[in-house]
C-alpha cells in the first residue's frame, strides 16, 4: 500500500501529499473538470474530477490517515489538516 501523509512537507503546496491519489485517479481514466488540476479559494485547495471515484479500488492501493476523511456518498477526499479537497463526479 502507498502511505498518504497527514500533511505536505515544508515548502510544498498544502495539497502535495494528496497528489499521488489524484495521479492514480487520472491514470485510471478520471480527468479534471477545469483547465487546471488544483485550484484554491477561501476554504483551501480543491481538485474537481469529472467521474466518480472508485473508492473500493482506491482504498486497496492507498493507506489514508484518519486526518483525511473519505466520504463515498459525497465523492470526497478531504484533508482536515490542510483544507485540501478532492471531489469526484463533478460531470461537465
Amino acid at each position: 500500500m502507498i502511505k498518504i501523509e497527514t500533511s505536505a512537507p515544508d515548502g510544498m503546496p498544502d495539497y502535495y501529499h494528496l497528489q499521488p491519489i489524484v495521479d492514480y485517479l487520472l491514470e485510471h481514466g478520471n480527468e479534471s473538470c477545469n483547465s487546471f488540476l488544483w485550484g484554491n479559494n477561501r476554504t483551501g485547495y480543491f481538485c474537481h474530477l469529472k467521474n466518480e471515484i472508485d473508492f473500493e479500488q482506491l482504498l486497496k492501493v492507498f493507506d489514508i490517515p484518519d486526518t483525511i476523511k473519505v466520504d463515498t456518498d459525497k465523492q470526497t477526499i478531504d484533508c482536515f489538516n490542510t483544507y485540501s479537497l478532492i471531489k469526484g463526479n463533478m460531470g461537465n
